[in-house]
């Protein structure tokens, strides 16, 4: 434990730099206020490993309880129970008192320490998001479950909002042991269920930034709209060439384009062409500036959330047909067996045939669909060529044990006001493969000439999965019959994409399949290039995305330093590593965010769409058997329900464990994974974003129903 002045004396001598003691000052308190130091007697300072203390960000769950990470490898974590929480949110940087001699309890699946908190260094909210109720003391409800205090509002804060209405609140005071939280309304987002509060209020709880500073705008706006012939000076001439887009039909940004050819010596040769943003978007600048803090782009149904202006995003970087746009070529020679024998990447100008959907060029290649054809005569020999070489890489792909999930996920259709029309199940065609196909290939292409050439990165990692969950996924599989081969300690992702194969077609498929998925870790950005395991690749990167994802951004910005300068060295090279690592770990901390709240809006839709739908039948399938009831998927619309097991009467049901299947007792009648159903809509919950069936048959069976209003007799 040291005070300042022997921090400042022992630093000096140490580093022979003279410091200021104003900045050791400084830095002592940012490291405090990081959960890095810990301030013990007065001001005497030490680090938290040499004191009965630890620090970190707390994940408080539904039942008010709370967990932290532990930054030791030999401790798992922390348990903080709600009343040890003293005040913390859930997210708050806290200071942990730790009585590190007692030994960790199981809690959640998972060996933690108990522990509660000392202090709160950082908050993580300064506003909230929540319903308003109106009252003498007016107060909101924090929409988010692990934000479990109320928010005391004064009667002239309230922004005249009205009772039962969507707020966002700023904080002016935090709650403590003794008194609630306050604040004030700063915005007032509407009733739930009326079209577009449920993006508001996603986009708020998760703190996405949803309006760029009118800094960023203008500079964005100094941006000329056209190319100018100085710009195309020293770039590669492309504009003749047949480039075309292939996107979603509501795409409005197109940042990739592609081009096959053949050869004269019988290889094909694959122009990927993505848009050159790092042009337009310097490191240091506010535009950069803004989508680091931003990370990627969010989508929601019918709204975009971009990382970029849209006069960047869908105007000068977005590559629209038929007029200039500077570009980012990655140039692949490959050969009929999809060996890629030579790559050359350079900056060039394009400028696109066609822009293309992924229906219409499914419908020309699947379909033969003769109207598409004639509309685009100019483009079919390219499509033909584009498909041969697809076929080529994915059987590539295929034979190295590439893991290939194909899950199909929801696709919700909005009306003119944003109403939804319909929830359906969105599948990939072979134009969304093809387009698949050549990005992994001109991603691998781009990290290997980066690593290949000692230039730094960041790579996209997706690691081996952990051994536990693979044995916990080995026994599950060995229920259903199919083997999992291998050493589980170096399993290769060819026995996993062999058990999919397996399953593939069979009542149980999706349950499985989404175990499979659950057993393998979350890929991540990093600023080594650690190999991708699903992939089945040794260097990875995201190159294809810059619009939308930073970490394309700063691979564009290093290759462009590479091919015109060189690998870096001395002090630039060990700048740029430094700011690397940072980066690679917030973009993969704004795409998680970005996933949640991508994933929350989608289940919020699917409830607000059932809601008229309440006391309806409909047929489905069992997706999942669990003790507790059984998860239901609907046929005619892709949503997702459960049937509690208490609503199913006429028996009591056991829970099979081995097999995933409900018996009952008496009659030994089993509800299986894939079993038709027919269900009864019985309630919707739109704060829980859950929705409750009742089994009305199986099989064209009658299943009786347990009345509720007799209460649910437990097992």
């Amino acid at each position: 434990m040291l005070p300042i002045r022997d921090i400042h004396e022992r630093l000096g001598s140490v580093t022979g730099v003279d410091c200021e003691r104003e900045d050791v000052e400084r830095a002592v308190e940012e490291m405090e206020r990081a959960g890095h130091l810990v301030s013990v007697r007065g001001k005497r300072y030490s680090l938290l490993e040499f004191t009965p203390y630890a620090s970190g960000r707390i994940r408080v769950f539904p039942d008010g309880d709370a967990s932290v990470p532990s930054s030791d490898p030999d401790t798992t974590g922390y348990h903080v129970s709600r009343r040890s929480l003293k005040g913390a949110m859930n997210g708050d940087l806290v200071l942990l008192v730790v009585d590190r001699k007692k030994k960790p309890r199981e809690v959640r699946g998972r060996q933690l320490i108990d522990a509660e908190v000392s202090r709160i260094l950082q908050r993580a909210h300064r506003t909230v998001v929540g319903r308003f109720h109106l009252d003498e003391r007016p107060w909101v409800t924090p929409f988010d479950a692990r934000l479990d205090s109320d928010i005391r509002i004064p009667p002239d804060s309230t922004m005249n909002a009205r009772d039962g209405e969507m707020v966002n609140v700023e904080i002016e005071r935090y709650a403590s042991q003794n008194a609630d939280a306050s604040g004030r309304v700063v915005e007032v987002l509407g009733m739930i269920g009326d079209p577009g509060v449920d993006i508001e209020v996603v986009i708020r709880k998760h703190g996405i930034p949803h309006q760029f500073p009118d800094d960023v705008l203008r500079e964005a706006e100094s941006i000329p709209s056209e190319i100018s012939v100085g710009e195309i000076a020293g770039r590669v001439d492309l504009r003749e060439h047949m480039i075309i887009t292939i996107d979603g039909e509501t795409a409005k940004d197109f940042d990739d384009a592609v081009e096959v050819e053949r050869l004269d010596n019988g290889n094909y040769q694959l122009g990927v062409h993505i848009a050159d943003v790092s042009h337009y978007v310097t490191e240091g600048s506010l535009l950069d500036r803004e989508a680091i803090e931003r990370g990627t782009s969010v989508y929601f149904p019918g709204r975009a959330v971009p990382m970029l202006p849209e006069r960047l995003s869908n105007g000068i970087c977005s590559l629209n047909p038929r007029v200039d746009r500077l570009t980012f070529s990655a140039v692949l020679e490959i050969d009929p067996k999809g060996r890629v024998l030579n790559r050359k990447m350079f900056r060039s100008v394009i400028r696109t045939r066609e822009r293309m959907t992924y229906t219409e060029v499914n419908g020309i290649l699947t379909d033969g669909d003769r109207e598409l054809k004639n509309r685009y005569s100019e483009v079919l020999g390219a499509l033909e060529r584009m498909h041969e070489l697809y076929e080529i890489l994915r059987k590539r792909r295929t034979a190295r044990g590439s893991i290939d999930f194909d899950l199909p996920s929801a696709d919700v259709l909005l009306g003119e006001q944003g109403e939804i029309e319909s929830i359906i199940a969105s599948q990939r065609n072979v134009a969304h493969r093809l387009i698949e196909e050549f990005m992994l290939a001109a991603n691998e292409a781009v990290a290997r000439e980066l690593v290949l050439a000692a230039q730094p990165g960041i790579f996209r990692v997706h690691q081996q999965p952990d051994s536990r969950k693979l044995e916990d996924l080995k026994s599950i599989l060995a229920e259903f019959k199919v083997p999992l081969r291998g050493d589980i300690e170096e399993i290769r992702p060819g026995e996993l994409q062999s058990v999919l194969n397996k399953v593939a077609g069979t009542p149980e498929s999706l349950f499985l399949t989404e175990l499979v998925l659950r057993s393998m870790k979350r890929a991540f950005y990093a600023d080594e290039s650690l190999g991708h395991f699903a992939l089945a690749l040794e260097h990875y990167c995201h190159f294809t995305s810059p619009i939308r994802r930073y970490p394309d951004l700063i691979v564009h910005r290093r290759l462009g330093e590479l091919l015109a300068d060189g690998p870096l060295h001395g002090d630039r090279l060990a700048k740029v590593e430094a700011r690397h690592a940072g980066a690679a770990l917030q973009s993969s901390e704004r795409e998680r965010r970005a996933e949640e709240a991508e994933r929350e809006v989608m289940e919020w839709k699917k409830v607000v769409f059932m809601r008229d739908k309440v006391g309806l039948e409909f047929d489905g399938r069992i997706t999942g058997v669990m003790p507790f009831g059984l998860f239901i998927e609907l046929d005619e619309i892709f949503v997702q329900g459960m049937v509690p097991v208490a609503t199913i009467g006429g028996d009591f049901w056991a829970f099979a464990e081995r097999e995933h299947r409900l018996r009952g007792d008496q009659s030994g009648r089993e509800f299986r994974l894939g079993d038709p159903v027919r269900i009864l809509v019985a309630s919707i919950d739109e704060d829980k974003r859950q929705i409750e069936f009742l089994l009305v048959s199986t099989g064209g069976v009658p299943v009786a129903k347990r009345e509720r209003e007799t209460g649910r007799r437990k097992r």
